[in-house]
């Protein structure tokens, strides 16, 4: 299934003859990576990076592929979507293990060839996913869970460690890739709301050339969504999609998930990675010297547009009062 993506500002378009050569490589890979795949246990885990569109989601990859023992897919890697196996044995010859982020994104894009990337088309492909929009639940039937889940362990055996991901997709189906492989993990980052929204409003201005126009994933109650004014449409994104991130995570266990402000990832980076390597990957870890300067600047904001906000946050509430939200 072919991906149906959004049209950007010029800036932020793909380059399409590259596209085309990429994707013809991936159709041609795709059938000989087949006589790669073995039949393994679930030795090292996968981590999901979960959160709304600019919630820290690209900065928390950094820091976590930095500075902890996993592995991540990078920009050379994630050209090859339909054959990640390949892309990893490549990224392990030419570019090596040792990974220092520049802690620099443009909207969650990254630059270095070595810097995390989304890895959309793949969570696309394998999710049975034409877009952005959230499916029904009964769409988990359409999705080949045997053939995913097998590859996530692949994946993980060639790099020999575990695997950090950042995918707003993944999220809409963590319950099920729990259970397909139980060493799963999920971070959830929540982000100030009115911070988040400026953001989103700045996504959409800077991506898309318009305001108006929606920005990123969808939740499944966008159809209610979209007829809203620009600060309900947004309000509701982040919130529709907090309600559906918890909703799954709620039936994975304790053990296997972290819900956290971005704010205190920020004025405490060391003990959020030691969370991480201690809970999730069962390591130990010495304090880290290193560690960038993260501190959180609330973006200056007028009381009016700060009104405006909560306001819409009030209209969404209302509009969906069966939502889960973190207070």
């Amino acid at each position: 299934m072919s991906r149906r993506d959004q049209e950007l500002s010029e800036k932020y378009q793909k380059d399409k003859r590259f596209e085309k050569v990429i994707t013809s490589l991936n159709n041609l890979l795709s059938v000989s990576q087949n006589e790669l795949i073995e039949e393994l246990e679930e030795t090292y885990p996968t981590l999901h990076i979960l959160g709304a569109p600019r919630s820290g989601t690209t900065l928390v990859s950094q820091l976590i592929s930095t500075y902890l023992p996993v592995g991540h897919i990078n920009n050379l890697i994630a050209a090859f979507w339909k054959a990640p196996i390949y892309g990893i044995e490549l990224s392990k010859k030419l570019i090596g293990s040792k990974y220092t982020s520049n802690f620099q994104s443009d909207f969650g894009r990254t630059t270095g060839i070595d810097e995390p990337h989304e890895f959309g088309y793949f969570w696309n492909y394998h999710l049975n996913y034409d877009g952005l929009e959230q499916k029904i639940q009964n769409h988990e039937k359409n999705i080949n869970w045997k053939q995913l889940s097998s590859l996530l362990k692949n994946m993980t055996y060639s790099y020999e460690r575990p695997i950090v991901f950042k995918s707003f997709l993944a999220g809409f189906h963590a319950e099920q890739l729990y259970r397909q492989l139980n060493k799963t993990c999920f971070i959830y980052i929540k982000r100030n709301l009115v911070d988040n929204v400026l953001s989103i409003l700045k996504l959409r201005e800077k991506l898309n050339g318009d305001k108006t126009i929606w920005g990123s994933i969808k939740p499944r109650q966008y159809e209610q969504l979209k007829s809203l004014s620009v600060y309900e449409q947004i309000v509701g994104q982040i919130l529709c999609l907090e309600h559906e991130y918890l909703m799954q995570l709620e039936k994975v266990p304790e053990n296997n998930k972290i819900i956290i402000s971005y704010k205190s990832i920020c004025e405490n980076p060391d003990d959020f990675l030691q969370t991480i390597q201690t809970r999730f990957l069962n390591t130990q870890s010495e304090r880290i010297p290193t560690l960038p300067n993260l501190s959180v600047k609330s973006k200056k904001v007028s009381s009016e547009v700060k009104k405006e906000i909560l306001q819409a946050r009030n209209t969404i509430l209302k509009l969906f009062p069966d939502l889960k939200i973190i207070k």
